[in-house]
């Protein structure tokens, strides 16, 4: 009894309409699975979670339809699963950079390209708009100096610590910060009808 209050307190942060600390809003995860082409979502990263500093960065995501022509290679991409968001890198020509993770079997997989359609797995995907610290070339060049490295830890080297790396120079995962700190977050997440997790 008192785990499913816990729970449904805690699935009441499906209300909020920002990340806080990689916590997507379950509104927003449905955004991120819907359809709808020509979507753009501006959202606030707060900073309030995890770290000691209470600074907030503005980012967007934008949905990738059919047409991907304005795709520029360097981007940012993420695919909603059900508890968490996959990340990658788009190389060009339809070709994604990912950690391939625990996503086909239990043996953990190597960083590897892939064809869009494959990466978001029948799903949305949208690019991730941040601020970077290497121009989008160079973000390709770091992403493809990792294909084929075998080394996926869930808590410390999976794909968005991937992509993180490739884009800020940093290797972390907002997601996992997130659940190191506020563990009864994932306990909501189960018991909540729609996940809003990213990783």
């Amino acid at each position: 009894m008192l785990i499913t209050n816990i729970a449904k307190r805690l699935s009441s942060l499906r209300s909020l309409t920002f990340f806080r600390s990689a916590l997507i809003d379950v509104s927003l995860v449905s955004c991120l699975n819907s359809e709808s082409l020509g979507i753009e979502l501006h959202i606030s990263i707060s900073d309030n979670g995890a770290s000691q500093n209470n600074g907030s960065v503005d980012a967007s995501v934008r949905l990738i339809g059919q047409d991907i022509d304005w795709l520029p290679a360097g981007s940012h991409l993420v695919s909603p699963r059900k508890f968490y968001v996959h990340h990658g890198i788009y190389l060009g020509n339809g070709k994604v950079a990912h950690y391939s993770g625990l996503s086909g079997s239990l043996r953990a997989g190597p960083i590897e390209v892939t064809d869009l359609e494959r990466f978001a797995n029948g799903r949305s995907a949208w690019v991730y708009q941040e601020q970077t610290a290497f121009t989008n070339d160079e973000i390709v060049v770091r992403a493809r100096s990792r294909i084929g490295e075998s080394q996926y830890k869930i808590f410390s080297n999976n794909c968005e610590h991937f992509c993180n790396w490739c884009i800020t120079g940093t290797s972390h995962s907002a997601q996992v910060a997130e659940f190191l700190h506020f563990p009864f977050r994932l306990i909501g997440q189960v018991y909540a009808q729609e996940p809003c997790l990213i990783a």
